[in-house]
């Protein structure tokens, strides 16, 4: 499991409060998020990995597993940032 995943298993866990089975778990589909839940993501994963998502061309699709969201940290280039 990468380091990544992990940190945002974390902020599920710690921050938000909700215990994701796995990083595969459909986090839409479960209701483990919904609107509110994503813009307390969003905004923690701009604390945590230090960039800003463009809300405005943002796909659901990103944000509907751990491992999904990890892709998307990932591919911004700071997915190992502190």
């Amino acid at each position: 499991m990468s380091t990544c995943v992990e940190r945002i298993q974390a902020i599920f866990s710690q921050i938000l409060y909700r215990e994701v089975e796995s990083p595969q778990v459909d986090l839409f589909e479960t209701g483990l998020l919904d609107s509110m839940g994503l813009i307390e993501l969003l905004f923690n994963l701009e604390q945590q990995f230090g960039f800003q998502l463009d809300i405005a061309h943002l796909d659901l699709d990103q944000f509907r597993s751990i491992e999904s969201i990890a892709s998307l940290v990932e591919s911004s280039g700071v997915g190992q940032a502190s």
